[in-house]
């Protein structure tokens, strides 16, 4: 899934290019995306689970800059029994800005838990 985020004001730095850490706001966002075409994260709650994250990382390519829009491609890379990796790449106008990795851990009654069926098929 492609998910399309503008660089705001907010996430510049005095160069006008976007700060290291905001990157992971926009994983976060492609990854809500994502989630929502599988029936969100209402649905995910409803189903007793919920995701913490466990490990993230971000390789930077080409800086972004205010006023480009970033088109964040969200992938699994890997689905295990109660743990989900997934990459984000980062692109403006086809051009790798940058590529994030997660990996989130299903958790229920705060104990790790089987990921649901919504997260190991395809929506």
């Amino acid at each position: 899934m492609i998910s399309h985020l503008p660089v705001r004001p907010r996430h510049c730095d005095a160069q006008a290019m976007m700060h290291a850490i905001r990157y992971y706001e926009y994983f976060e966002d492609a990854f809500l995306d994502w989630l929502g075409a599988r029936g969100g994260y209402d649905r995910l709650r409803r189903e007793g689970a919920d995701l913490v994250v466990k490990a993230s990382g971000c390789e930077h390519h080409a800086p972004a800059r205010l006023g480009d829009v970033l088109a964040v491609e969200s992938a699994p890379a890997r689905v295990g029994t109660t743990s989900l990796t997934m990459t984000f790449t980062v692109r403006r106008e086809g051009e790798l800005v940058a590529v994030g990795t997660i990996t989130y851990v299903c958790v229920r009654d705060g104990v790790a838990a089987p990921l649901p069926g919504m997260l190991t098929t395809p929506p």
